[in-house]
């Protein structure tokens, strides 16, 4: 055998490996207007990724890809975000070459798409969706327009910014919704100190805004979430904040990754004491109450819930836990 042949398969099986790796805990379906999904008036190439037996409802990420691409240019951010259980809807402008304002026209009609979608009887995503609170984002083009459309729907909860363009970025994007943007060092397509940047800054301090510029990164390595896995996980903890409500992650979200060349956020996590389970900023006998409810009742906890009250660390909630979070409010009187 060819020494060069085992070299290319061990490439390939560590490329293989390293895909699979990166990939959440879902298999992953998708829907086409051919199975049913609404054909809308104002995008083309839609192509919605969603998990299989993931909890319902579903949280919803709509993406829109950049100037002269098709939406296979972002494909696999629509399986990588579905298998960590997110609906990823992929929907492209009618015409490659229209502007950014024309791509958050596309994104808002999606959103119309995926309410449809909610209520079409025969759907495997019938009445599984979150309609209420959406994820929008977008590659270059893609990226300046889903800044515009979170201006034109309050249902827009989060945006991911994807090597972002727009026409005339100088003009200041009233972002007022929580706004990540992800660039690479050497994009001379939208270069940062005239794009990202520059949206960064004029997004207003009283809004989460987070700025992650990748190392060596160009235009287009913001396309796919393989491509640096800081950049994937950033997303995945945006989306959990956000959308999710969940700040588990948040820590991890606002961490300067080593791979980053220029990192710039204003987002703050929240402090959480050891005991306090009611999160009211102290630990009490309420606290208590509900522990006991919890075992009781054989309550599932979120991550949050379980990492306030499993005091004992032993990855479950039982008697040990109770016993020392009687403890604790007993000192914490103590000291009063």
């Amino acid at each position: 055998m060819n020494l060069i042949q085992p070299k290319i398969i061990l490439i390939t099986l560590l490329f293989i490996y390293s895909f699979a790796f990166s990939n959440g805990p879902y298999s992953v379906e998708s829907l086409t207007e051919q199975d049913g999904l609404r054909n809308g008036p104002d995008y083309s190439e839609a192509l919605l990724y969603y998990p299989f037996d993931a909890p319902t409802p579903l949280p919803v990420v709509v993406l829109v890809p950049g100037f002269t691409n098709s939406i296979s240019a972002i494909q696999n951010w629509g399986t990588y975000l579905a298998s960590y259980g997110y609906a990823t809807f992929l929907v492209n402008v009618n015409s490659f070459f229209e502007p950014p304002s024309s791509r958050a026209t596309a994104l808002l009609d999606a959103i119309i798409t995926v309410r449809v979608e909610n209520e079409r009887l025969g759907s495997p995503l019938f009445q599984s969706l979150n309609i209420n609170n959406f994820t929008v984002g977008g590659y270059s083009m893609g990226g300046g327009g889903a800044q515009i459309a979170a201006q034109q729907d309050s249902s827009i909860k989060a945006v991911i910014a994807l090597a972002a363009w727009l026409d005339n970025p100088g003009i200041t994007v009233n972002n007022n919704t929580s706004i990540l943007f992800i660039s690479g060092e050497d994009d001379n397509v939208a270069p940062n100190n005239y794009h990202t940047n520059t949206f960064y800054n004029n997004t207003p301090e009283t809004t989460d805004k987070l700025l992650y510029e990748i190392s060596g990164g160009f235009h287009s390595t913001v396309t796919s979430p393989y491509n640096d896995e800081d950049m994937g996980l950033k997303t995945l903890f945006w989306i959990e904040k956000y959308i999710l409500n969940d700040f588990s992650n948040c820590d991890s979200l606002i961490i300067q990754p080593p791979t980053a060349s220029d990192f710039s956020t204003n987002v703050e996590c929240p402090v959480h004491i050891i005991g306090d389970i009611t999160q009211d900023g102290s630990t009490n006998f309420l606290d208590l109450v509900l522990l006991i409810s919890w075992i009781i009742n054989g309550v599932t906890s979120t991550d949050i819930e379980m990492s306030l009250a499993d005091i004992v660390h032993d990855n479950t909630l039982d008697i040990f836990d109770i016993t020392r979070l009687v403890d604790i409010i007993s000192e914490n009187t103590s000291n009063f």
